[in-house]
């Protein structure tokens, strides 16, 4: 095994060969480091060839992470239900045929097929398939949509897999930009502003490029043009979500009158401008919840995200997630 020393023959076609994770012979060094990024599965060489050469690349963003995977090699994959992930799956080379949930599907060089968190994935990796795989936390996506709907979900998320989608040409331009730009040295990606207005804009993209089970509700949603004051006032927001700013700040962001983007966000939103900041900063609470390390406290996250009043903070945390916040962190380590 070759951790972090490859040679530039070996990596010049990887994407992100920048942040590279392993290059490995070694089947169960592969599979101990694609569950350590994705999830627990099943592995298994198929076909003639047994000569694996795994490659495997990887660049974190928030919620978001980005690796490229490559056996080199005929393998079968089992990986259950994926539970906390959704996974986007970019063919570059090769073939993948994909079992997910009731639906198979034969994933082929330049086609993007989605598998959902809820549902049992299994793929069998032939002709030198590689795949660049985009994986989601489930709670952050599940969140931005009901910021998209302004409305909660009456059920989970469930993708409906289909390569031959023409409407997911511009998620793949995307992910590939993504992929390019976070391989370079100096990139807008280091920055937390830049790192979280990427991440909301691949969830964004996700959730429009591809069918799932509330497309209908977001397109009738997205159907009521929004006004541009609101549209520049949620920018503002998110661009100043850790920032102790004001209604008036935020009125004045969107050029308008308090009133005026009061009346907006009514409209438009069903909400108020500063509920729906404090739910944005209730959705980054539970995201550094999910990711925390062992070090971390409520307390700590609590304040980071603006929350000085831990008892009210608590209190509406648990109405929106059906939980405490120390639940979410003692699941997340």
């Amino acid at each position: 095994m070759r951790k972090n020393h490859i040679s530039d023959d070996s990596t010049a076609a990887i994407p992100i060969a920048r942040h590279m994770l392993l290059e490995t012979d070694d089947i169960d060094e592969a599979h101990a480091q694609v569950t350590e990024v994705f999830c627990p599965h099943r592995i298994d060489f198929s076909g003639r060839g047994r000569d694996l050469s795994f490659r495997q690349s990887f660049a974190s963003m928030g919620s978001v992470a980005l690796s490229y995977v490559r056996y080199g090699a005929d393998v079968e994959i089992d990986a259950g239900e994926p539970g906390d992930w959704f996974m986007i799956h970019s063919t570059d080379q090769g073939q993948c045929a994909m079992q997910i949930g009731v639906h198979d599907v034969r994933a082929t060089t330049g086609t993007d097929v989605v598998s959902s968190a809820t549902t049992r994935l299994k793929m069998k990796w032939i002709n030198n398939c590689g795949q660049l795989v985009l994986k989601i936390e489930r709670a952050a996506l599940e969140q931005h949509l009901r910021l998209m709907l302004n409305d909660d979900l009456r059920s989970p998320i469930e993708f409906v897999p289909d390569p031959t989608a023409t409407s997911t040409s511009s998620y793949r331009r995307l992910i590939e930009f993504t992929a390019s730009e976070a391989g370079q040295a100096e990139s807008f990606f280091r920055s937390d502003l830049g790192s979280k207005h990427l991440e909301n804009t691949l969830m964004t993209a996700v959730l429009t490029s591809f069918r799932h089970s509330h497309s209908e509700r977001l397109e009738t949603r997205g159907a009521q043009a929004v006004p541009r004051h609101v549209r520049l006032a949620e920018e503002f927001i998110r661009t100043h979500i850790e920032d102790p700013i004001s209604v008036i700040e935020i009125a004045a962001a969107a050029s308008v009158s308090v009133r005026t983007l009061f009346d907006g966000f009514k409209r438009f939103r069903g909400t108020t401008p500063m509920a729906y900041l404090k739910t944005i900063r209730l959705e980054g609470v539970r995201n550094d919840c999910i990711a925390a390390g062992p070090e971390a406290s409520v307390t700590s996250i609590a304040l980071k995200w603006g929350f000085t009043n831990l008892g009210r903070f608590a209190d509406s945390y648990r109405k929106r997630y059906g939980e405490l916040p120390s639940d979410t962190l003692r699941r997340g380590k």
